[in-house]
């Protein structure tokens, strides 16, 4: 059981009062927030120092880091052969105008585990690697339109705000939002439908196989096979978004399921704590990347690929065997079992595949702010630390006996959140 049993934490009103101000009065960063991810409704806590599984804020709290930088982080804080691997490449040199080794180092390794493609392209962060997805896909169709899941979450471009609806689009021009199509999570027919209304309008199917923001409810596999069919009849491009459930297994969740899009997009964990994201693909899509080719489109970026994410992210993948990577996943089948035999019958239930895991009010697609909040406050409370939007994401570092004291404190937080609930 939990070591703590205190109430939950109530959802303060948020205040500025907390934080930093400018010369002008003004909280230095807008709202006190870096960005908006770490808003949980009242007054944040920030992070001093990592180790392992551990976390310590600056309330003098020590915390199981089920956060993980929102998944990130799949060996845990400060792994020391990460560690190691990004000083050596800093002792050389944090970045360079010239290419650097690191990056055929990475791509090879990457490729090894995605069968099917062929050629990597470096981006700092995942939100680029799918903006670079969509512009080849345009490229390569001459279309302009795309297709995404309704609820998904691809990252902060225009184009990827529009899956998230009217308020995750706002400040998104009219043009932009006319040529994104929205259908519902693994409703095939809609699929169809949007496709053969327009049936050379579309460049992309961009998919999350395991959607967090649309309720962590996993794309069936009929789904994935009707997209991957349609856009061969049509001539689109199937893109898989693997940012985050590229940890789920050896080659990615899409090799999972045993299909090969025709690009995917990486980030997170293969950057090994450090900026990085990745577009990965077919040479027939990739060739347009390539410089020497007339009519090339450009690809910059002044950090991208840079020798300290190549080589932190080098190890970060080496460390994740396969073997590992099946670990992981059966620790978050013991944290999932534990939890719902706790959850259930207080009207709750978890969802996830291999080592994420979430809790929903039971029959319920998505989980209002509110409780969101009370749920993060809850199990902070009770040294566990989720994202804001109560993701769990386990780390290589964790043991048994720490996945089940995790999903004890986190079945604590419900009951307490449960409890409180009129």
């Amino acid at each position: 059981m939990a070591s703590e049993t205190k109430t939950a934490a109530p959802a303060v009103p948020d205040s500025d009062q907390h934080v930093r101000r400018g010369r002008r009065g003004f909280p230095l960063l807008p709202g006190g927030y870096g960005r908006d991810a770490y808003h949980t409704g009242a007054a944040p806590v920030y992070a001093v120092r990592g180790e392992g599984h551990r976390l310590w804020d600056d309330r003098g709290r020590e915390l199981i880091d089920a956060n993980n930088n929102f998944t990130t982080l799949v060996h845990g804080n400060a792994h020391p052969q990460i560690v190691e691997a990004a000083t050596r490449a800093m002792d050389s040199g944090a970045c360079w105008g010239i290419p650097n080794l690191g990056e055929w180092e990475l791509a090879d390794l990457l490729l090894q585990r995605l069968p099917g493609l062929d050629q990597v392209r470096f981006t700092n962060s995942g939100t680029e690697a799918v903006m670079s997805a969509v512009r080849v896909a345009r490229e390569v169709t001459g279309r302009t339109g795309v297709i995404m899941t309704r609820g998904g979450y691809h990252g902060s471009s225009d184009v990827a705000l529009c899956a998230g609806g009217e308020q995750s689009a706002r400040g998104v021009p009219e043009s932009t939002v006319r040529e994104v199509s929205l259908v519902p999570l693994n409703d095939i027919d809609s699929l169809r439908q949007v496709i053969e209304e327009k049936p050379h309008h579309h460049a992309a199917i961009v998919l999350d196989l395991l959607p967090n923001r649309a309720g962590l409810i996993s794309v069936t596999a009929d789904f994935l096979r009707a997209a991957r069919e349609l856009a061969d009849q049509h001539g689109i491009l199937l893109v898989i978004d693997e940012v985050i459930s590229l940890r789920i297994g050896a080659g990615g969740l899409s090799g999972e399921y045993g299909i090969v899009p025709d690009l995917l997009t990486a980030g997170k964990l293969i950057g090994g704590g450090f900026p990085v994201g990745a577009l990965a693909g077919r040479e027939e899509f990739m060739r347009v990347l390539d410089p020497r080719s007339k009519g090339s489109i450009p690809h910059s970026g002044t950090f991208s690929g840079n020798p300290v994410s190549m080589a932190a992210g080098t190890e970060a993948l080496r460390l994740l065997s396969p073997d590992t990577v099946a670990r992981l996943n059966r620790l978050g089948d013991q944290a999932r079992r534990v939890v719902a035999a706790r959850v259930e019958p207080l009207g709750w239930e978890v969802r996830g595949a291999g080592s994420l895991l979430r809790v929903f009010p039971a029959g319920v697609t998505g989980v209002d702010r509110e409780t969101q909040h009370r749920l993060w406050w809850a199990a902070y409370d009770r040294g566990l630390l989720l994202s804001s939007a109560n993701l769990a994401a386990l780390s290589t570092p964790m043991t048994t006996e720490v996945v089940g004291d995790l999903a004890d404190r986190l079945a604590d937080a419900v009951a307490a959140v449960a409890e409180a609930t009129p």
